[in-house]
């Protein structure tokens, strides 16, 4: 067999799928105004932890450019790692 996702690759897809789904059902409960006693998972943490995102420029603004391009570059190489599955270092 040649190329095509490893087992473990598949279960990690699933695993994922199955998480993007439940945050999708509660949030969609919450919108109908349903409350869920059992809240075990919290998509919006766990996306948090492992995706870098860009924070609010106003929170910048005191700092000099020479730090904001420093603090740019390293948020952008994180961020095309984060995007190439770890590929860039």
């Amino acid at each position: 067999m040649q190329g095509g996702p490893t087992i473990k690759q598949v279960y990690a897809l699933f695993d994922n799928i199955q998480k993007s789904k439940q945050y999708e059902l509660t949030f969609m409960a919450g919108i109908h105004g349903v409350e869920l006693k059992d809240k075990k998972t919290n998509h919006t943490d766990n996306v948090k932890s492992k995706v870098p995102f860009f924070g609010d420029p106003s929170e910048y603004e005191d700092l000099s450019d020479q730090e904001k391009d420093e603090m740019t570059k390293n948020m952008m190489r994180k961020h095309k790692n984060w995007a190439t599955g770890g590929v860039l270092k």
